[in-house]
């Protein structure tokens, strides 16, 4: 394969190619494989609250990054007219950002996501793809600071898995609030649950700092749930060696054990019923085992099934909001009031 003279791969250099791990997709031909962009003037370019969702007015919006939805054996982007996709987009909210629901007005552009074949290689070979949906994530970030937040309030960044990855990313290259100290004071936190941050992303920008505390602004929150049976770890797709880690029942980066009477409430929403999810008071413990965070004494492990070769039995990737549910709920409502009441206080 040649690459264009300036040394960084283009779309069409990947024309003809079969990307995918563990499957390859059919030979990608950028003429039909990449869908139109979204028109971010457009509301159909953006996901619909659903109905249980509060309408009242908070004084902090969330902009979310779903995670990935699109898992087909042909298709290499997501289409943001496809139905059936919208539909999976729209259950990240209720499952994963609900947790701000009542706390913070939610804002969450469709965009070009990756199939979840092609996420081993989102920031390798098949970067010209996934640079696709990064550019619709800045788009939309643009449109969304200039015709929905106005400056007016202060903004915490959510995603979860691929939408992590993409935010994380973003905020290296200093978007997303995170280009200058300035604009990195608007943000009150960066929940990027389902990857890894290590020292030399906060390196490549030293305005990104790892929260260490509940109360902590203007820092980033990460972790990947895993089981404690031996080298889980090595399994998980989104564990980088060497990645921060915060445990959500303490918001500490320290190693100690916390016990699951300090696990507030783990919450799995069904289809089957999505406005009375299934709830386990103190679901399990949690402790920081080398790069990830390790759970133990399960109250109810039948919630954790093995569901995908991606991620598996063990691998709690799928449940990293639904384990910890209540503490983030929680902790969100702790960070906001920190946030607002040091900005009381300093006039910033």
């Amino acid at each position: 394969m040649t690459v264009n003279q300036g040394g960084k791969l283009t779309l069409d250099d990947l024309r003809g190619r079969e990307l995918g791990i563990p499957r390859t997709l059919p030979a990608f031909d950028p003429d039909t494989d990449v869908p139109a962009s979204p028109n971010y003037t457009n509301p159909d370019s953006w996901l619909v609250m659903p109905a249980h969702f509060s309408r009242e007015k908070q004084p902090v919006d969330v902009f979310w990054v779903y995670p990935t939805i699109l898992s087909d054996n042909v298709t290499y982007l997501m289409d943001i007219s496809n139905a059936a996709l919208r539909e999976k987009a729209h259950w990240t909210l209720v499952e994963q950002a609900s947790i701000f629901d009542g706390q913070a007005n939610i804002y969450a552009p469709f965009y070009r996501q990756n199939n979840v074949k092609i996420n081993p290689l989102m920031l390798t070979e098949a970067k010209p793809i996934f640079d696709l949906g990064q550019q619709d994530l800045i788009r939309a970030f643009d449109y969304f600071l200039k015709h929905f937040n106005k400056g007016e309030r202060p903004i915490i960044l959510a995603a979860h898995s691929q939408g992590s990855v993409r935010v994380v990313e973003l905020s290296k290259a200093g978007e997303l609030l995170t280009g200058d100290a300035g604009s990195l004071k608007r943000l009150v936190a960066a929940y990027v649950i389902g990857y890894s941050i290590t020292p030399s992303d906060l390196e490549q920008n030293p305005l990104m700092k790892i929260c260490e505390s509940a109360t902590e602004t203007e820092c980033f929150i990460t972790y990947n749930t895993i089981s404690d049976a031996d080298d889980k770890e090595k399994e998980g797709p989104t564990i980088i060696p060497g990645t921060f880690v915060v445990n959500p029942p303490s918001w500490t980066t320290d190693t100690t054990f916390v016990p699951a009477s300090e696990n507030i409430e783990a919450v799995f929403f069904k289809h089957e019923h999505p406005k009375n999810p299934d709830r386990y008071p103190n679901f399990a413990a949690a402790q920081i085992i080398h790069n990830a965070l390790v759970i133990t004494n399960i109250s109810n492990p039948e919630e954790l099934p093995a569901t995908s070769v991606t991620f598996p039995e063990g691998v709690y990737h799928m449940y990293d909001y639904a384990v910890f549910y209540g503490n983030l709920r929680k902790n969100v409502g702790d960070r906001i009031r920190s946030y607002l009441e040091k900005d009381n206080v300093t006039g910033k």
